[in-house]
């Protein structure tokens, strides 16, 4: 009994890592994007969606795999990772905006590829400003 479950995960492991290799970027689909500013920093909330064969690798392995995609399409970010899991990635980004004459100002800043729908909240107001595939961030301002 051992024996079959030892073949079934290396299997199943070899399938995610082979599948995962020749679908490259189609693995982990970036469904939305929550960015939410505070002073000069921001917080990302990266949503995803990956198949069920790379969900099952993540659950066995870890999510260190989904790094080198969170990499392509934030590479023009200065970012940490604070939690990735599989649905959802947090990213703590560091000086995303400058402060002028007592406003924040953010310039605009590429993503790697286009994102579907991009949340954007500000603190000065309550609600988010929803964006749709778009494949950079807006410039705008505003007060902390």
């Amino acid at each position: 009994m051992k024996n079959l479950v030892l073949v079934l995960f290396t299997v199943l492991l070899l399938t995610a890592i082979l599948t995962d290799g020749k679908t490259g970027r189609q693995s982990l689909q970036i469904t939305s994007l929550i960015i939410k500013f505070d002073r000069a920093d921001a917080t990302f909330t990266v949503n995803y969606d990956i198949g069920d064969l790379p969900r099952l690798y993540i659950l066995l392995l870890g999510s260190k795999s989904l790094e080198p995609k969170l990499n392509l399409v934030f590479s023009n970010f200065d970012y940490e990772i604070i939690k990735m899991d599989q649905d959802k990635s947090i990213l703590l980004v560091k000086n995303i905006s400058r402060l002028d004459k007592g406003y924040y100002l953010h310039d605009s800043r590429r993503f790697g590829e286009t994102i579907n729908t991009v949340y954007i909240y500000t603190p000065d107001s309550p609600r988010a400003k929803e964006y749709f595939m778009i494949n950079s961030t807006p410039p705008f301002f505003y007060r902390s």
